[in-house]
């Protein structure tokens, strides 16, 4: 097998990648995955909704989100309507509002906790009234969707 210790360095005889190449090349993924988690905290850079960053998403039409029989009075209900996820209160008898299921913080997924919206992640609290923070890191109130109750219907836009 001829050529120069170059080319030997990034082949074996039968033409696979040497081990010392792919070692490397791993190190590299590895060092870029990291300063990719070190990056600007933009909320347009998403992860899994497992309690990682996710982006908010803005509902493009009027979109039907849930029964407003499902939404506790005084309490709030997650729904998920295709890619749009919101937290959908009832702050009092009849009143629906909607916010963004994102908290502000870091961009966790919220949840429903003790009739407040929570994250999971640095538990952050928010008021169901009105998106505001009750308590935790999160910088800003939730951002808040358009509701209208129609036929017994939550329509998020």
């Amino acid at each position: 097998m001829g050529g120069t210790n170059m080319e030997n360095e990034k082949t074996t005889e039968t033409g696979a990648v040497s081990r010392r190449l792919a070692l490397g090349g791993a190190g590299v993924g590895v060092a870029g995955v990291t300063l990719t988690a070190c990056g600007s905290n933009n909320s347009d850079a998403g992860k899994s909704a497992e309690g990682g960053l996710t982006e908010v998403k803005k509902p493009s039409a009027p979109t039907d989100v849930a029964a407003a029989a499902d939404v506790p009075v005084g309490s709030a209900l997650k729904a998920t309507s295709g890619n749009l996820s919101v937290m959908v209160t009832q702050p009092s008898e009849g009143k629906f509002k909607a916010f963004s299921s994102v908290c502000t913080h870091q961009g966790c997924q919220l949840n429903v906790q003790n009739k407040d919206l929570a994250c999971p992640c640095h538990a952050s609290q928010f008021s169901i009234e009105d998106g505001s923070v009750k308590g935790g890191p999160a910088p800003e109130p939730l951002p808040e969707y358009a509701v209208e109750v129609k036929d017994g219907r939550i329509i998020v836009s």
